[in-house]
């Protein structure tokens, strides 16, 4: 169900169905991997049995967010030596021996928490490098909370911690769903991937800066989250004093208060004396002049570094010994008595350079999201008039950072630019309407003004040679809010007759590459061809939609088509002008269905009150995720959903995607919602959506007060169905113990088979959540029971890579040779994975080790068939029969060959594997690796003696397999090599049939060439 995640609108929207992270929907499919004949939705990962590129496909839309930059930003300005002091102190070490701490570090502004928390950062990964722990971190900014949502930075969390490791499947399954749907993943369903993936660690470091920085809303949220991320997880957060944790929520927590110590002041003092030219040569002049500039700044900041910078970067000003000394008497003691002296230094500038320092601060200052070095220099070139922008126009960085007088700085790793600290917002804020009273004017005429260019926009262009200003240009219509429409009307209503060639331009299938649509506010239901009333409504163009509907009569007519946009976004004022010129409450259309379904999808209380006033259909039907209860449901719009059930909506209402408004709210965890819809009555065993009843999507989220308030409801506790199968696989496979303890003391059945898991056992182990595998074996789960994808418990651990839970399920009883399953046995199903160390554990345990059955055959071919060299030698060194034959490709070194795995086809040869041996798919290895196109292997395998026209397989022979492919590379190695051009066999004929058949004219040609032939038919083998 996709939610908005904030009202910003930009001018250009979606044409496809991609809601808020819709990036790859333009990649042609749908990001799977290439598994064989199977999905399943279990914790198996994602490794090299798919591609790279449809890992980086689910990383980008599940996390656009990049906190690696970030870190590497902030370290680079860490001061070598500095931040010791909170390393050694007890809370800090009393923190990172153990588990489930929380440290929340509190400290001024300007006190250097964010530089702090970028070393902590690198120090925990240096001293945890080798061992199974993670560490992840955030850093909040005020300017990107549009971009932050809660969602989001929990998915930026997740995407750190599966740096080079497998991404599980239940991630992949989130993809699917959404990506078919054109919709951003719920909150829960985020927090549910990233769970998945702590529990892989036996500790989790998650560092969380400038808490204070994040509206209180979302605050909540988030807090809320980090505090239930586990036992394993240890958090440090920092904010301002004035946050206050609560003790309830965090039970280890500690408080810490940060103050930068006299020693790092002084260190950085006089690193920066070092590199400032002037002060080094008063210093060379007067040595005991260093002393007093550390004596008197350290004096004056109070343990603040960033006041400690103003005053360095002031001095640095001086011309002469004496007009140092006497800045150093009149040093001011706060920030803003800092950055008033910053701007008394801009004003007595030249007239050039005070302008220029006052048009860059307006755009960083006003920008709705930070602005990169060539954005700004685009920005700031472009003049009223103007018709294209030339490198001449532009303004050298260095200069615009110099003019500024230190309240703008680059980051080197991004090329981002920023104000020096958050407190400079803060300032520059309170001053605005004396300094730069007209910046939002100012910036909407530039982007206005850079939209109408000659030839723009230009249908040439590709996501990788964009006009510098043209990604931010998405934000013109987000500034011309307010008093610039009146000023800019004229200007503005051309660009909105236009605005439809822009939306056009910006939604072909490069820009969904370069992650247009991973915009939060990208409307996921914009029309092709939006009128100039409609995209007024979106963007909240109050005072231009009064003039459209006054002044131009013909535009009335579609008053209708903005009510459901301003609805969704809860531009309020829009949707009282749009009934009060009489535009249908109930008029239907677009995704949402309706006005109400819209205002209810967003949350917006008031316009769902105006509209139920004026009459809205609270029942309507429409739009692709069911009705306004449902939609208020799944997002846990409370207040609606009472307002909704008051005017009599229809608590049992089915449609959408989902199931009911139940089942909606259950699988979010929205306790106050589901007890307000059992309370109406609500159907607690409705079926539909795809994930089953509402207990079982209760159980799959771990809401275990909700399973308990359906129970009581008279919930079926083993009702079948569903991806799952029953509540209680639901509840183990995301190892949710203690509602698994909840429903077997209601009497669930442990040993209910169904769903893709088979058994909640499986389920269980499936995910490597071996606190609830011994759960369940404690009150009497099969441990043996066979059946499903994985065959048996042992085998799911195992495909997992889950050491501990296999060795917690051998501990049991686990039958360690059982087959059955994908697999075939559980030696099989580490070995695919490439799980070296699981492998390791189940030989120690008596494994057979050359076990035939399963897809593969064998535990090496397993193994070959992934590339998994490390795990192949393992094998092989415990007396894996090399040779072995049978599974799919025949032998592992088919399996490797067929995979393109060309460092374990060399393993396999350097240990003797028979490089004719016959069988399998495709007859033999060097067909394998022809029919893959894999030209390095192919000419390795000839080079060792590999028949070039041995017979058998699905194509006959090698050349007949690169033929059919289409891999021309191939196909003249081996003609190159003497393959023989007419060679028989196959069902499909010879290289020059299926070449000719399947339209490879250039293996045509070269096969021509060479002497092939087409065979003549005999006369009964001619279709008539």
């Amino acid at each position: 169900m996709a939610m908005p995640d904030q009202h910003n609108l930009t001018i250009y929207g979606s044409t496809g169905g991609g809601g808020g992270l819709g990036v790859g929907q333009g990649t042609g499919g749908s990001g799977g991997a290439a598994y064989g004949p199977y999905v399943n939705t279990g914790t198996m990962h994602i490794h090299n049995h798919g591609k790279a590129e449809n890992r980086d496909i689910i990383l980008n839309w599940l996390s656009p967010i990049n906190f690696f930059l970030r870190q590497a930003e902030i370290s680079q300005t860490w001061e070598k030596g500095t931040g010791g002091w909170l390393l050694a102190h007890p809370l800090f070490k009393k923190w990172e021996s153990g588990l489930g701490c929380t440290l929340w570090c509190r400290g001024i502004p300007g006190a250097g928490k964010t530089v702090l928390v970028s070393m902590v950062v690198d120090h925990l990964g240096t001293q945890f490098k080798s061992k199974n722990t993670g560490v992840a971190c955030i850093y909040l900014n005020h300017k990107e909370v549009d971009n932050q949502t809660p969602s989001r930075l929990l998915a930026g969390l997740w995407r750190q911690l599966v740096l080079n490791r497998d991404i599980s499947l239940i991630a992949e399954t989130l993809y699917r769903q959404h990506w078919e749907k054109g919709t951003a993943p719920a909150l829960e369903e985020v927090a549910n991937v990233l769970s998945s993936s702590l529990e892989e660690f036996s500790q989790v470091f998650i560092i969380v800066d400038a808490m204070d920085e994040y509206p209180e809303l979302q605050r909540e949220i988030l807090l809320q989250k980090l505090a239930a991320m586990g036992s394993n997880v240890n958090l440090m957060i920092t904010s301002r004093p004035n946050i206050s944790p609560e003790s309830s929520s965090f039970p280890n927590l500690d408080t810490l208060d940060i103050q930068a110590v006299p020693e790092d002041i002084q260190a950085y003092i006089s690193s920066q004396i070092k590199v400032s030219r002037r002060l080094s040569k008063h210093i060379q002049k007067k040595p005991v002049l260093q002393e007093e500039i550390l004596t008197k700044i350290i004096d004056t900041v109070d343990g603040m570094f960033l006041l400690a910078k103003f005053h360095i970067d002031s001095l640095s000003t001086k011309n002469t010994i004496r007009e140092v000394q006497e800045a150093l008497n009149v040093l001011p003691e706060s920030l803003y008595g800092s950055y008033d002296i910053a701007i008394q230094r801009i004003d007595a500038q030249s007239n050039a350079d005070r302008k220029t320092a006052h048009s860059t601060i307006t755009w960083v200052a006003n920008a709705k999201r930070p602005l990169t070095v060539e954005e700004l220099q685009a920005a700031l070139a472009v003049k009223p008039g103007m018709q294209k922008l030339d490198e001449e126009d532009l303004t050298d960085i260095d200069i615009l950072l110099s003019v500024c007088a230190g309240l703008v700085i680059v980051d080197k790793e991004s090329s981002v630019v920023r104000l020096v600290h958050y407190t400079t917002q803060e300032y520059l804020d309170s001053i605005q309407a004396l300094l730069f009273p007209e910046a939002q004017t100012e910036i909407t005429h530039t982007l206005l003004t850079f939209l109408a260019f000659d030839g723009y926009p230009d249908s040439s262009w590709k996501s990788g040679n964009l006009p510098p200003l043209v990604k931010y240009s998405q934000y013109c219509l987000a500034h011309a809010a307010g008093k610039p429409e009146v000023q800019l009307r004229e200007i503005l209503l051309r660009f909105l007759d236009r605005a439809s060639k822009w939306i056009k331009a910006v939604n072909r299938e490069e820009y969904w590459k370069a992650g247009w649509n991973s915009l939060p506010w990208n409307y996921l239901d914009w029309p092709s061809q939006p009128s100039s009333l409609w995209i007024a409504a979106a963007a909240n163009l109050v005072e231009t939609t009064k003039f459209l509907l006054d002044g131009a009569p013909s535009l009335r007519n579609l008053k209708n088509q903005g009510m459901i946009v301003a609805s969704y976004y809860g531009h309020t004022k829009i949707v009282h002008i749009l009934l009060e010129k009489g535009a249908d409450v109930n008029a239907a259309g677009g995704v949402y269905g309706s006005a109400l379904q819209a205002a209810a999808a967003g949350g917006h209380t008031e316009i769902v009150g105006a509209l139920l006033e004026k009459g809205a259909d609270v029942n309507a039907a429409g739009g692709r995720d069911g009705s306004a209860l449902q939609l208020a449901a799944a997002g846990g719009h409370t207040e609606i959903v009472g307002a909704l059930l008051e005017k009599g909506a229809d608590v049992n209402a089915a449609g959408g995607w989902d199931g009911s408004a139940l089942q909606l709210a259950a699988a979010r965890g929205h306790t106050e919602i589901v007890g307000a819809l059992l309370e109406k009555g609500a159907d607690v065993n409705a079926a539909g959506g795809w994930d089953g009843s509402a207990l079982q999507l209760a159980a799959a989220g771990g809401h275990t007060e909700i399973v308990g308030a359906l129970l009581e409801k008279g919930a079926n506790i083993n009702a079948a169905g569903g991806r799952y199968g029953s509540a209680l696989q639901a509840a183990a496979a995301g190892g949710h113990t203690e509602t698994v303890g909840a429903l077997l003391e209601k009497g669930a059945n442990i040993n209910a088979a169904g769903g893709e898991d088979r058994s909640a056992l499986q389920a269980a182990a499936a995910g490597g959540h071996t606190e609830t595998v011994g759960a369940l074996l404690e009150k009497g789960a099969d441990i043996n029971a066979a059946g499903g994808f994985y065959g048996s418990a042992l085998q799911a651990a195992a495909a997992g890579g889950h050491t501990e839970t296999v060795g917690a399920l051998l501990e049991k009883g686990a039958d360690i040779n059982a087959a059955g399953g994908r697999y075939g046995s559980a030696l099989q199903a580490a070995a695919a994975g490439g799980h070296t160390e699981t492998v390791g554990a189940l030989l120690e345990k008596g494994a057979d080790i050359n076990a035939a059955g399963g897809f593969y055959g064998s535990a090496l071919q397993a193994a070959a068939a992934g590339g998994h060299t490390e795990t192949v030698g393992a094998l092989l060194e415990k007396g894996a029969d090399i040779n072995v034959a049978g599974g799919r490709y025949g032998s592992a070194l088919q399996a490797a060959a067929a995979g393109g795995h060309t460092e374990t086809v060399g393993a396999l040869l350097e240990k003797g594997a028979n490089i004719n041996a016959a069988g399998g798919r495709y007859g033999s290895a060097l067909q394998a690796a022809a029919a893959g196109g894999h030209t390095e292997i192919v000419s390795a395998l000839l080079e060792k003696g590999a028949d070039i026209n041995a017979a058998g397989g699905e194509y006959g022979s090698a050349l007949q397999a690169a033929a059919a492919g289409g891999h021309t590379e191939t196909v003249g190695a081996l003609l190159e090599k003497g393959a023989d051009v007419n060679a028989a066999g196959g069902e499909d004929g010879s290289a020059l049939q299926l070449a000719a058949a399947l339209g490879h004219t250039e293996i045509v040609d070269m096969l021509l060439e060479r002497g092939a032939w087409f065979p003549v038919l005999a006369e009964n083998e001619i279709d008539t």
